[in-house]
């Protein structure tokens, strides 16, 4: 079966683990007894107007974590069917590799995993440390406190995609396996399952493929968002209480040769580069859309990452905006008196 494997030597004590993160057995083991205090939320707004709770570490649990994906986490080789959040120069993961397995299929079938970071627990996070790592009792427990907010995978820490991708270590591998032999292709993405057949699929074989991963999250604790389940043939849409949207997997269509950016999308992306470059004109400082900067230049990637040729055009705006707001800053900070200011303080 095709699984995560560990590549490394695992770390069966404490010193072990502090030397290969360069840190003091002191300091992990502080930072792990205090660690639910080291985290501030980042609101993160959704595409239907709710907001998603992340988190992002405080130092030095931050450069802790860091350290734990570059020297631990990077000596993990995955699987090809999980593609999200993960750095693999021989074979690039992101959405558009997600999509490219799938695109010119026929029938797609969809299932999205229901609070997907919270439901990852710590007994979950110790099977990972334990059972595809090797390490021991000690160091994986550690490890789990530095990894884990109360209990459970903070959504947006660096070493959370890793986690994520890792979870289901013991049982998507079968299920991977049963998917191939019925001549079907399955790739994740964080927790977005995505399962689909060139050809047409007969109904108890889609009833059994439902069937199978709706088992495989059961067995470690999690389950699907049953409005989000959808079985979808080649031209088909999905009806949403927002209306009519196009058949896409985690953001692109796949009703081609290759992975793209749908129409729907890419008007929404000029839109968001539009509204960039008509606050930098109303006289905003970039600080203050900073945000908005950021947003619309990761859905412009997308575009670039498919090759679509208005995505170097839009990005070459949005840097054309966020440079002219850039020249005139000094005149924006003399005529709110913010210079004055600091000469003053500076000359007592």
């Amino acid at each position: 079966m095709d699984k995560p494997r560990y590549s490394q030597k695992p770390i069966f004590n404490i010193e072990s683990l502090a030397l290969r993160l360069g840190e003091s057995p002191m300091l992990l083991n502080n930072l792990a007894r205090n660690s639910h205090r080291l985290y501030r939320t980042v609101p993160q707004q959704k595409k239907d107007g709710s907001v998603r709770e992340t988190f992002d570490a405080h130092q030095p649990l931050k450069a802790i974590q860091r350290k734990i994906v570059d020297r631990i986490f990077s000596g993990v080789i995955f699987p090809d069917y999980l593609h999200g959040g993960i750095r693999d120069v021989n074979s690039p993961r992101s959405i558009y590799s997600n999509v490219a397995c799938h695109a010119g299929a026929r029938v797609v079938l969809m299932q999205d995993i229901k609070n997907f970071f919270p439901s990852i627990t710590e007994d979950k996070v110790l099977g990972v440390f334990k059972g595809v790592l090797g390490f021991g009792d000690d160091v994986s427990s550690l490890l789990v406190k530095l990894t884990t907010r109360r209990g459970v995978v903070p959504q947006g820490a660096s070493t959370s995609s890793y986690l994520a991708n890792l979870v289901f270590w013991d049982v998507e591998p079968r299920l991977v396996t049963w998917v191939k032999a019925n001549n079907l292709s399955y790739s994740r993405f964080a927790d977005d399952i995505t399962i689909s057949s060139k050809g047409d699929v007969r109904d108890e074989l889609k009833t059994d493929v439902i069937r199978k991963v709706t088992g495989m999250l059961a067995s470690k604790g999690f389950y699907q968002k049953r409005q989000k389940m959808h079985v979808l043939k080649k031209g088909q849409v999905i009806v949403t209480k927002g209306g009519v949207e196009p058949f896409v997997i985690t953001g692109l269509a796949v009703s081609g040769p290759n992975p793209g950016v749908a129409k729907f999308e890419r008007k929404k992306i000029r839109a968001a580069v539009k509204e960039f470059e008509d606050l930098i004109g109303s006289g905003v400082f970039v600080s203050d859309v900073e945000n908005k900067y950021n947003s619309a230049m990761g859905r412009v990637g997308r575009l670039i990452a498919c090759g679509q040729s208005d995505g170097i055009i839009l990005k070459e705006r949005l840097n054309a905006a966020r440079l002219k707001a850039s020249v005139p800053l000094l005149e924006k900070y003399l005529a709110a008196n913010i210079i004055p200011v600091v000469q003053a303080k500076v000359e007592e």
